[in-house]
């Protein structure tokens, strides 16, 4: 007896040479094509040349052709034009696309929208000391951790580039942007890259910063590297916000 998946199978097939046999033309919708992929069929490809029909006029060529094969071509295509391809991350274009429509949805509701630029703590010594090898295990360790502590479907992660990555948190103002700031700074600081049999503890400063109504893309990462300068110039390994987005009282380790 054949099973309820390969009754449907051929159930599908027949269906489709039925309609070849009449002359109507063939149209995968949304419903047949699913069921083809999961059956891991790439191409399936109907083609029925006749020459007249009982039940329709002349016809030249009825043709149905569904390709998962060409879907699948197309989702990678899309993943390379908006990941980084070493952390697969969100790469600065898919960044500002989503910047773009949160900064309109802060027009609309006034939910505030901020933006954290981190930068990765003597990077340059990792590199020289253990390699590029070394760094870019470094780069997905830290991409990695960022992806799986934000908010899934509220904040975006991005590579922003070499070794900065910039975080969007919505609805998120000063005193909250400031608080996962200093939670991330915390965390990171605790992460350990295995490479070649070596532990390499990473590190990180991060500008904060709470986007204006309007503010482009490019002026806003502006505003947050100048907090990641001084972040830096003061030490490193810790979270800066220009004074007028502090709160009034703020917590010591994260001046």
């Amino acid at each position: 007896m054949l099973s309820t998946s390969s009754r449907l199978h051929t159930f599908v097939y027949a269906t489709l040479l039925s309609v070849v046999l009449i002359c109507a033309t063939v149209h995968f919708t949304a419903f047949i094509a699913p069921y083809l992929d999961a059956r891991g069929i790439d191409t399936v490809t109907i083609t029925a040349a006749i020459a007249s029909c009982v039940l329709a006029p002349p016809a030249s060529v009825i043709m149905a052709i569904y390709s998962s094969k060409l879907i699948r071509v197309q989702e990678q295509l899309l993943e390379l034009a908006t990941t980084d391809p070493l952390t697969g991350l969100l790469n600065r274009r898919a960044f500002a696309h989503r910047y773009e429509r949160e900064s309109a949805r802060y027009s609309r509701t006034n939910c505030p929208v901020s933006l954290l630029l981190i930068d990765l703590d003597y990077f340059k010594l990792i590199n020289d000391k253990h390699g590029h090898s070394a760094g870019d295990a470094a780069l997905r360790s830290l991409a990695e951790h960022l992806r799986e502590t934000s908010r899934f479907g509220t904040d975006d992660v991005a590579r922003w580039g070499g070794e900065e990555f910039a975080v969007m948190l919505s609805d998120s103002g000063h005193q909250s942007a400031l608080r996962a700031a200093e939670r991330m700074r915390r965390q990171i600081e605790t992460l350990k890259v295995r490479f070649n049999d070596t532990s390499i503890h990473l590190q990180a400063s991060i500008g904060v910063i709470v986007c204006r109504k309007g503010e482009s893309l490019e002026m806003a990462m502006q505003r947050a590297d100048l907090c990641l300068r001084q972040a830096k110039a003061q030490g490193r390994n810790r979270v800066m916000a220009f004074p007028e987005e502090l709160p009034a009282e703020k917590d010591a380790s994260v001046a």
